[in-house]
Order: C-alpha cells, then structure tokens, then sequence
C-alpha cells in the first residue's frame, strides 16, 4: 500500500482539522475561479474529497476520492471517480476498520494523481500547512 507523500499528508491533516472543526462536514471556495472542495470524513478513517459541478441540474464528482488514514497518520487512496469521464475506480475497501488493497496498480496510481491533486487544492484554496 502507498502513503501520499508527507506534504499531501500535511494538506489532509489541515482539512481533517478544519473538518472536526466544523461537525464532519468542510466546503472550501476561497477563489471563485476554481471549484469549491468539499471534504467529509464518511466513516471512521475515511475522508471523502470531492469537486461538485452541475450537469443539466445534476452534481456531478470532477473528482471525489476517498482516503483511509491508518493508525500511523499516514493517508493512502483507495477509490476515485470522475462523473464526467464515466470513471469509477476501486483500489479496495474498507472492512472491519482495516483497509484492504485488491489492486496494488490501481493504488499506486491513485496515490500519484492525489499527491498532483492535493498541491493544487492546497494553492486553489490558499490552506496554510
């Protein structure tokens, strides 16, 4: 299982934070020329990021990823959609409180896109890590 790197951990700390802060549920839009974030944590030790657009009256992910964060701190993804592109992924799940890796490839890549994503999330929204 891949980790995000440590300044994308900074970046899901930061939201976590600002999540417990605000009873489970975030939605950054500190520039309105991007999209706004909105960040939950969906069950224990998992947080869902996601853009929402609209589609002929339709939210739509532009993408939603969902991030299981172990008893270390680290976060690793493990599930990625983008409604536009048709595009539903599943790297493995969650059982028992433990996640479960099906598709080693799969999570690696999203770990690659996430730590891509998150830089650009961090400087969109202007959170200071």
């Amino acid at each position: 299982m891949v980790s995000v790197n440590e300044n994308s951990k900074k970046v899901l700390d930061k939201i976590s934070e600002l999540i417990k802060r605000g009873d489970g549920y975030l939605k950054l839009n500190n520039d309105q020329t991007f999209m706004p974030l909105t960040a939950e944590e969906t069950e224990e030790n998992v947080l869902s990021l996601c853009h929402y657009g609209e589609q002929n009256g339709d939210l739509m992910r532009d993408p939603e990823m969902l991030f299981w964060k172990d008893g270390k701190g680290n976060y690793s993804p493990f599930y990625y959609r983008n409604d536009y592109m048709g595009v539903e992924r599943f790297a493995g799940e969650v059982l028992n409180n433990v996640l479960v890796i099906s598709d080693d490839r799969e999570q690696s890549d999203q770990t690659e896109f996430a730590n891509t994503w998150l830089v650009n999330i961090r400087l969109q929204q202007g959170i200071q890590i």
